[in-house]
């Protein structure tokens, strides 16, 4: 219960991000940042319909359709997150005011604010249905065609439709905010908590694992390898450190041997002892 009842609370402080975005930012300087958004954007600015309630008179017979046609377990979290944020869209509409005329910023402001807000409700469960719900139900019924292609193929659409109503200039600058709103998504859910990881192959592993365990506090791993070309069977390492612990490592394994074999990469997140948890576990 405490768990659902958290998740509920993150799909309204995620809707407050996006209704931010779209007031602060979004809505008054044209940008289409694609789905019924940018549907939506278009048709408030020569209309003057509510933000919200036009929001929920196209989300609404997407998620009955998709509830008929994909089943119950399209989820109730995704009516939820539309009524609210049509709900506080609207009441913003009225009490705030935009922040900025300046494209430049509202872009980068209003991509940074929107994927914040997305992120949160994925992150516990949720969607904002709009256009992945509906390219869900086409690819039911054209399988042939990947889902995220009709989401890219609708999205880009309404990009254009932006494009003719404000300008391609303005396109363009829709564009590079769902790209903003895209990378802080990814930022978000992949982790901020980035670490380097190191396979390690040497002759004196031993010597290398005890240095790192007593002179980093970091934990490694021992595991069995094999030289395809020399046929011999040695110690892998392999450990995971914190970006800013990269360098002393390296030149602590070089130290003990210089003749060691040493592959670095990056890892987007890291959870568990001496790394933190994950936003969320």
């Amino acid at each position: 219960m405490k768990k659902t009842i958290m998740s509920y609370i993150a799909i309204t402080i995620g809707s407050v991000f996006m209704a931010l975005s779209i007031i602060l930012f979004i809505n008054s300087n044209k940008i289409v940042p694609g789905g019924i958004m940018g549907i939506v954007n278009i048709i408030n600015f020569y209309t003057g319909y509510p933000i919200g309630v036009t929001t929920l008179l196209f989300s609404v017979p997407i998620f009955l359709i998709g509830v008929l046609t994909l089943g119950k377990n399209v989820g109730v979290k995704t009516i939820y997150c539309n009524v609210v944020y049509s709900i506080i869209v609207d009441i913003m509409d009225r009490t705030l005011q935009p922040m900025t005329d300046n494209l430049f910023l509202a872009t980068i402001f209003g991509g940074i604010l929107m994927g914040v807000g997305v992120a949160i409700i994925l992150g516990v469960g949720g969607t904002f249905g709009g256009t992945d719900m509906a390219a869900r139900i086409i690819h039911k019924y054209i399988p042939s065609i990947p889902t995220q292609w009709i989401m890219f193929a609708v999205d880009s659409m309404v990009i254009v439709a932006g494009g003719i109503a404000f300008g391609p200039e303005l396109a363009l600058f829709s564009i590079v905010t769902i790209f903003v709103m895209t990378k802080v998504i990814d930022v978000i859910q992949e982790g901020i908590n980035y670490g380097k990881s190191l396979f390690i192959i040497s002759d004196k592993a031993d010597e290398i694992a005890e240095a790192i365990l007593k002179e980093l506090a970091r934990g490694v791993t021992s595991l069995q390898g094999k030289g395809m070309y020399t046929r011999q069977e040695k110690n892998v390492l392999f450990c995971v450190v914190k970006r800013r612990q990269l360098v002393s490592v390296k030149n602590m394994i070089l130290s003990i041997d210089p003749k060691a074999f040493i592959s670095i990469g990056d890892v987007r997140e890291v959870v568990g002892s001496g790394f933190g948890d994950s936003l969320f576990s």
